[in-house]
């Protein structure tokens, strides 16, 4: 999608600016066509109550509403990035780094693969600042997912489906993941030992249920596989794509297995190509962009890499489309809530000045200010209660279709409620406070002959 201006965009957003400036210039236009001009001049038309208006009155009550409950969805959809910004994720994002390279288009041989990973490692750890390094398929929420269909040995042939990765020692201990159960991937498991597997705790949930996981075997399909992988351990759930976690599994890129299958022979010469290395560097070097980039060019000047980036920013791009829902919408709400309160100072001005007469007569007859005060800020109280009321009923009811967007958040959260509805009455009491104080500076001898 380009960034340039949509003509018919624009020629749409013109018509409807035209549109709605003649459908709402016409009310007022019929109403002053339908004054009579000697009661006009007479000033016939300085009621007392401002029954007359209920248009812009209905127009300031509709215009609360409407910023009230678009402040309200801003503000739950604000709360939901946050807390999806500072959720559990089962890893530790903090001094964490990705790193990503391309093996298979720098022309290296499925042979030379554990051998180049480990001198990656090694140039890497020697960065100061750098406390561990491992290379992996993919890492957690780095946008891939390898997943296929898979059999458990000893269960029914039931359609079972996991993702997988290929790490290399040390990768849950660099990311600060646990293993809960049995050990981790380490130096043990290579090419001369038997085929091994770490799983996840959703993975152990999934397919054994209360059983020990540890010793039991399971493979990709078909049933003749399902022996390949012994499981060692079991790590805690991290986030790779979604919520909640899904099965998965973790195998050494030190062992190769070989299938019958073309597919899932291809896959297997494939996954040995390590596009991501995470970084764990606490203190956030600040040259450590630049020195990972000189460390790989020393182990390979052709090894493609395509960036370094830091988990936190990572997070921040991948809820970047819920970021932009919630700053549009609170621009929306900022908006309506400017629009109503200059539709409350609007209508509580022309209020005032309609009961000019009023007003100087009730002060002449020994009325304080802060009678007048409470006459004046009386009815706007009344416009912004009555659009409370409604705005406070459709936020509960927005909260509630946005119940698939939110996270952390209840769709009738009390705070949140509680918090934009003292807004929205902090902004009408200001928009209403001039209007009021104008009232009461009236000269009662100056309002009564002004009639």
């Amino acid at each position: 999608m380009g960034a340039a201006p949509s003509t018919p965009a624009l020629l749409f957003a013109l018509g409807i600016s035209v549109i709605t400036g003649v459908v709402f210039g016409i009310a007022p236009a019929w109403t002053a066509s339908r004054a009579e001009p000697i009661e006009a001049l007479r000033g016939a038309n300085r009621s007392v109550g401002g029954n007359r208006h209920w248009a812009q009155k209905t127009l300031v009550i509709v215009q609360t509403a409407v910023s009230l409950v678009l402040l309200s969805a801003a503000a739950m959809l604000g709360q939901t990035l946050r807390n999806l910004e500072h959720q559990n994720f089962g890893f530790d994002i903090s001094g964490r780094y990705l790193v990503s390279i391309d093996p298979k288009i720098s022309n290296y041989k499925q042979q030379q693969l554990v051998s180049l990973f480990r001198e990656i490692q090694d140039h890497l750890h020697a960065i100061p600042g750098v406390r561990m390094v491992s290379p992996a398929l993919y890492a957690p929420m780095s946008g891939s997912n390898w997943g296929h269909n898979i059999q458990v040995e000893g269960k029914p042939d039931d359609d079972y489906s996991a993702n997988w990765t290929r790490v290399t020692p040390g990768f849950f201990e660099t990311l600060g993941d646990r293993i809960v159960m049995g050990r981790p991937i380490s130096d043990e498991d290579n090419a001369d030992t038997r085929p091994v597997a770490v799983i996840n705790e959703a993975f152990a949930k999934r397919f054994f249920s209360k059983e020990n996981p540890i010793g039991q075997h399971f493979g990709p399909a078909p049933r003749k596989n399902a022996g390949m992988y012994e499981i060692i351990g079991v790590a805690s759930d991290m986030r790779y794509f979604g919520d909640p976690p899904e099965p998965m599994y973790f195998l050494p890129e030190a062992q190769t297995t070989h299938f019958d299958e073309p597919d899932t022979e291809g896959r297997e010469v494939w996954s040995h190509y390590l596009y991501n290395i995470v970084i764990w560097a606490p203190g956030n070097p600040p040259t450590l962009e630049a020195e990972v980039k000189r460390a790989l060019a020393n182990v390979d000047p052709n090894l493609v890499m395509n960036g370094v980036q830091r988990y936190s920013e990572l997070i921040r791009a991948d809820f970047a489309q819920q970021n932009m829902i919630a700053s549009l919408t609170w621009l929306f709400g900022a908006v309506g809530l400017v629009l109503a309160a200059v539709g409350l100072y609007g209508v509580t001005a022309y209020g005032v000045d309609q009961r000019t007469r009023e007003i100087g007569v009730r002060m002449a007859l020994g009325a304080r200010r802060s009678s007048v005060y409470q006459l004046i800020l009386k009815e706007a109280g009344w416009l912004t209660l009555i659009g409370l009321v409604l705005g406070l009923s459709g936020s509960i009811a927005a909260g509630m279709f946005m119940r698939s967007l939110l996270f952390g958040v209840r769709s009738w959260d009390v705070s949140i409620l509680s918090t934009v509805a003292a807004v929205l009455i902090t902004s009408a009491l200001l928009a209403s406070y001039i209007p009021a104080r104008r009232a009461t500076r009236v000269d009662p001898m100056v309002a009564l002959r002004y009639e």
